[in-house]
């Protein structure tokens, strides 16, 4: 048996289990459009989440040329790298702060809980491979769930600066302007989304 940190590896007489790290799995939308295509070809999809999916399947039906050219032709790439793949880990644990927490906690000590992980390590690692600080991530990604909380237009723009950790509507309001060029009710108004797939940011 192989055990590395990136790629695990088990065989058997027919059947091989192995463990892939993804880079840019962050939302639901890319869990089922592989888990789909994985099992189209015939493997096993044993278990599967946002980075990380482990399969079962006998290497003489399906090559793995051909798990990688499903995993490529979706904008994934396998990561190999340790750096990388704690970046992307990062990553993901940002998205889950701003879409299923209340933002009460600061972010630095949510990564570094999450992570078991010093914060300043990760945030140097995280500018390193991204070229982006993580607070300038975290902004990005806060201005999309902004646009998607306006277009369901379910609760008020003053529900929306609460649920998305702003002190304020004015705190919101500036830094939505400053980011879109454009005000909270503009946007409101348009007539098509201009919401970026948050795997594209």
């Amino acid at each position: 048996m192989k055990d590395t940190l990136y790629l695990i590896t088990m065989e058997n007489e027919s059947f091989t289990s192995e463990e892939f790290r993804i880079k840019g799995m962050i939302c639901s939308r890319c869990l089922k459009v592989l888990e789909i295509e994985l099992k189209a070809i015939g493997a096993n999809v044993v278990e599967i989440s946002l980075g990380k999916i482990r399969l079962n399947y006998n290497p003489e039906m399906i090559p793995k040329s051909k798990i990688n050219k499903i995993i490529r032709e979706n904008d994934f790439e396998i990561l190999h790298d340790k750096y990388r793949f704690l970046a992307e880990q990062t990553k993901r644990w940002i998205v889950s702060f701003i879409w299923e927490t209340d933002q009460q906690e600061n972010l630095s000590t949510f990564l570094g809980r999450n992570q078991d992980r010093n914060y300043e390590s990760l945030s140097k690692n995280f500018s390193t491979i991204y070229g982006k600080t993580i607070e300038r991530y975290r902004i990005l990604l806060t201005i999309e769930r902004i646009k998607e909380l306006i277009e369901n237009d379910e609760i008020s723009f003053s529900e929306i600066a609460q649920a998305t950790g702003y002190q304020n509507l004015s705190a919101l309001s500036r830094q939505f302007k400053r980011e879109t060029g454009l005000t909270l009710k503009a946007y409101k108004m348009l007539d098509q989304s201009r919401r970026i797939p948050i795997d594209k940011i």
